[in-house]
């Protein structure tokens, strides 16, 4: 049967919103990269697995885990520190083994550009398997979008172009960016969108696809695209 998983990682963790969200999203695994399992007890979540190095984890709140019920039935997967991956790649690695019906990743965005920027690459993992993997946090998120595993996720292909919809009542916020991982981006087609495309190709270096949204009056959209890679960012104001 296929889940739906949790990861906490170990960057800055906004709690009030990751309350909320918990509230309204259920998850059949929660996973902790190193420091994430600090929120996840703030946050009282059953956690199924920590992965990393244990270098920024707390030291009592890793044996508590370990030594008391806290620890029941946690499986830990502790690396070196001198690896050649983040902890939070080693996390997701971990979930995507699971081949997980979804992956939603908190805490991945505040604090270092650095770590972000690789949390944005990292989903590259994922999406090679055509799993759903979101980076999410109070104003946005995040997730790739190819050209490649469009029946894997579920989504129609039209004219060998890869279709995606987005719904206005399921959106993170009113906004929507389109960037391209992959240094260009063919046939780009957005429909239904205050700012549309017809078949124009995206390039790394361009801010064409930023902050467009559905049109007035439009219920739901689509972006379609023949090969490469898109970041797609849902937002909203703070």
């Amino acid at each position: 049967m296929s889940e739906k998983i949790l990861i906490i990682a170990g960057g800055e963790l906004d709690l009030p919103f990751a309350e909320d969200y918990l509230k309204s999203h259920a998850f059949d695994r929660v996973i902790c990269a190193d420091a994430g399992l600090a929120g996840a007890s703030k946050l009282g979540l059953t956690v199924d697995c920590v992965v990393g190095d244990y270098d920024s984890v707390p030291g009592e709140l890793l044996e508590a885990y370990k030594n008391r019920g806290g620890g029941k039935d946690v499986e830990f997967v502790q690396f070196p520190p001198e690896k050649d991956a983040a902890d939070l790649e080693l996390a997701l690695s971990w979930a995507v083994e699971r081949n997980p019906e979804e992956i939603v990743i908190l805490g991945a965005t505040g604090g270092r550009l650095d770590h972000f920027l690789a949390n944005v690459n990292i989903l590259m993992e994922p999406l090679s398997k055509g799993i759903p993997a979101y980076i999410v946090d109070r104003q946005n998120r995040l997730y790739l979008l190819d050209s490649v595993h469009a029946s894997d996720q579920g989504l129609d292909t039209e004219d060998g172009l890869f279709v995606h919809a987005f719904q206005r009542e399921e959106m993170h916020g009113r906004y929507i960016s389109f960037l391209p991982l992959t240094e260009r981006v063919r046939n780009v087609t957005l429909r239904g969108f205050r700012y549309e495309l017809d078949g124009q190709d995206m390039v790394l270096g361009s801010s064409l696809g930023v902050s467009n949204e559905i049109a007035e009056g439009r219920e739901s959209a689509t972006v379609d695209f023949s090969e490469g890679i898109l970041i797609a960012v849902e937002s909203r104001d703070a």
